[in-house]
């Protein structure tokens, strides 16, 4: 039998967490372990029960998301966290990945959308809400976004130029090999040569980076 993805839910608004709960007993896959109401509790239950997963707010009482992502991060790496959030500004978003978050969703995703962000995370991929994406691309519209300059050097082909934009919808590699119709361990080339070309350590940094400096353009 395949061990349950154990989850930890982080919201100071008590209707939520047991909103989540509900949606969660719904999978055999998932299991809820425990609850916190702000970013201090959440540093205790990842301590104690070492959750696979934390469903993060970002606005709570005594600490919020943001640092306690940051702490959760430093000192225990192998949880994985989701911010689950109804604010979706541009600065949340930047302050979240930079936090080191592992997915980003807006409290309005469906059911749906949840329980599959929280498997593709435990899985060990990435998840980014689509309008998570839009904001990216209005700050980037600005003069403030990344210069050409930043583009120097990076040289990605049109193949993982093609990629990188199926990553950016959140697809995993099985999707991406459907949709350009290559091999999965051929899609996992391409992956690992766009972090490199990049330099970013993850899918999600390359994502964001590449959406900054222009390199890719996400249709809603």
């Amino acid at each position: 039998m395949n061990k349950k993805i154990s989850v930890l839910i982080v919201d100071n608004h008590e209707i939520m967490r047991q909103g989540l709960i509900s949606v969660f007993e719904q999978e055999d896959e998932i299991e809820v372990i425990g609850e916190a109401n702000n970013g201090e509790d959440a540093l205790t239950g990842a301590a104690e029960l070492s959750p696979d997963i934390i469903l993060m707010d970002i606005k709570m009482p005594k600490m919020d998301g943001i640092a306690a992502t940051e702490l959760i991060k430093h000192r225990y790496p192998e949880i994985k966290i989701i911010i689950l959030t109804a604010i979706d500004s541009e600065g949340d978003i930047f302050k979240a990945i930079e936090a080191g978050v592992d997915g980003y969703i807006v409290k309005d995703a469906s059911s749906t959308e949840i329980i599959r962000a929280t498997k593709l995370v435990a899985s060990g991929d990435k998840y980014l809400h689509p309008s998570a994406v839009r904001k990216v691309m209005e700050e980037i519209k600005s003069p403030a976004g990344a210069g050409e300059n930043d583009l120097n050097g990076l040289h990605l082909t049109e193949r993982e130029l093609s990629v990188l934009e199926l990553m950016a919808k959140g697809y995993k590699n099985r999707a991406i090999a459907a949709q350009l119709f290559l091999g999965e361990e051929t899609v996992k080339t391409h992956v690992s040569n766009i972090l490199n070309k990049l330099k970013q350590p993850d899918r999600v940094q390359a994502v964001f980076y590449a959406l900054r400096c222009g390199l890719i353009k996400i249709n809603k």
